[in-house]
């Protein structure tokens, strides 16, 4: 206990600076694939403390890896920082209050979630080297994660083979080890192209149109035909008309895309959707004499849990102990909940026990098919219906609250890190585990091979507020 004390007494005093990176990304947030400063400044902190950074890994120039040591074990720690649309917010403000109208901002704390695990990795880097230990210790920069793009492309790239196990967090409104199965999820549009023509003589033209809606009518169709999951974790299947060739019913449209959003039960199942989406696409080409053309943006595989994992992260989160919430801290979310119209209960400190669940679609799920995942949460909201997503995380994100959530997870994933790196029989059952989890299931990327990344998502946006 000894060390784990030093470990935690050097996040206490080192703090600042990580807090100081926080503070700048919340106060510039960038949206996904468009965070150019956010990943310079986390792996400029990184090379500071020693750690060979490889950056625009997998063909993404905001993504990066570090590296510190060598060895095994190799523990990897994990660093997002792309910012939602339209969620600016006045951190002092207890009602809406943008600070810039329509800007984006930091409503899922990806401000805290840049530096929480690589404070952790610092700190124990630290130790390693006062201790002599043996190891590898990894970041991996990932961007977009609220596109789920970063990750999927950077596992087909095989970064992450030879992990022998990923700490990971993401602020919450529990104080838990989130010992969680995810949905599996997909992102691809569908591109139809016909032959314009006048709309006094649509004979002589193809709509692209026809061939999109007629698409539309048949993920109608193709819904009844899909497992509805479970109450947490349902399968849905969405989809859009974000861009059709011309907006004037006169003339027969020569390109429409349909876009089709698919959370599944697990990977298996993403991929057949996605094999009769295809399916549904040729046929409605073929039907209206125009061309279809797939693109496929991310998809990711279902999360495989780790209790064993999960009970070490629950150790030390009641080591450590949650949040030191401040009667502001505590007037403040009582204020918000009364806003929310949800109960004024402030923040209950409450450290749950670990369990198997199921959480919402991550792509840190392709994490925990290369090697054991360790998750937590900490609550940045009081309560779940105080929102998420909105400008309430993004206030209680840039406030005082998200700098206890960020040392709070920065010591636990870095206490964590330690026991694995000294009780090599932890890592041992975790990895038993998941492979009896997996059941001989080898990891196959649901990209298809020639998928590139979307480098201009979000450009224009981030052109005009940045």
């Amino acid at each position: 206990m000894e060390t784990k004390k030093t470990i935690c007494d050097w996040i206490d005093e080192n703090k600042d600076e990580v807090f100081a990176i926080s503070d700048y990304l919340w106060e510039h947030p960038e949206l996904s694939m468009q965070e150019y400063e956010a990943s310079q400044k986390v792996a400029d902190l990184l090379e500071k403390y020693g750690f060979l950074v490889n950056r625009g890994v997998a063909g993404l120039p905001t993504a990066f890896a570090a590296e510190y040591g060598s060895g095994k074990p190799v523990l990897a720690f994990s660093s997002e920082y792309d910012a939602l649309p339209a969620l600016s917010q006045n951190k002092d403000s207890v009602v809406r209050d943008p600070v810039i109208d329509m800007a984006p901002g930091h409503g899922c704390g990806h401000n805290l979630m840049a530096v929480g695990g690589v404070l952790a990795a610092i700190a124990l880097q630290r130790c390693m080297i006062e201790q002599g230990l043996a190891g590898t210790i990894k970041v991996f920069g990932t961007p977009a994660e609220e596109l789920c793009i970063g990750k999927p492309f950077m596992a087909r790239g095989g970064l992450f083979e030879g992990v022998d196990a990923f700490l990971d967090w993401h602020p919450s409104h529990r104080n838990r080890a989130a010992a969680c199965d995810t949905n599996a999820y997909f992102n691809v549009k569908y591109h139809f192209s016909g032959v314009s023509a006048h709309g006094n003589a649509p004979w002589n033209g193809r709509s692209s149109l026809d061939g999109a809606m007629l698409m539309g009518h048949a993920v109608e169709m193709l819904r009844e035909h899909i497992e509805p999951g479970s109450k947490d974790s349902p399968t849905t299947l969405n989809y859009a008309f974000p861009d059709v060739g011309n907006s004037f019913p006169n003339v027969v449209p020569a390109s429409t895309v349909i876009w089709c959003v698919g959370r599944m039960k697990n990977a298996e199942m993403a991929a057949d959707v996605l094999s009769r989406l295809d399916a549904c696409a040729k046929g409605c080409a073929q039907a209206t004499g125009t061309t279809v053309k797939e693109e496929v943006i991310t998809a990711t595989h279902d999360m495989i849990p780790n209790l064993c994992l999960g009970q070490l992260i629950e150790e030390n989160l009641r080591y450590v102990g949650a949040p030191a919430y401040s009667s502001e801290d505590q007037e403040d979310a009582k204020k918000i909940q009364k806003a929310m119209n949800a109960k004024e209960t402030g923040y209950s400190g409450k450290i749950e026990h670990t369990v198997l669940s199921s959480q919402p679609v991550t792509d840190s799920s392709e994490y925990s098919w290369f090697a054991p995942i360790a998750f937590l949460n900490v609550a940045l909201a009081p309560s779940e219906d105080a929102g998420w997503h909105s400008w309430t995380s993004c206030k209680f994100a840039g406030s005082s609250v998200g700098k206890r959530v960020l040392e709070t997870a920065g010591k636990i994933l870095a206490l964590a890190g330690y026991d694995l790196l000294t009780k090599p029989e932890i890592l041992q059952e975790a990895k038993a585990e998941l492979k009896e989890r997996l059941c001989g299931k080898p990891y196959q990327s649901l990209l298809p091979e020639n998928a590139k990344p979307d480098l201009t998502t979000n450009k224009a946006v981030m052109e005009r507020f940045r």
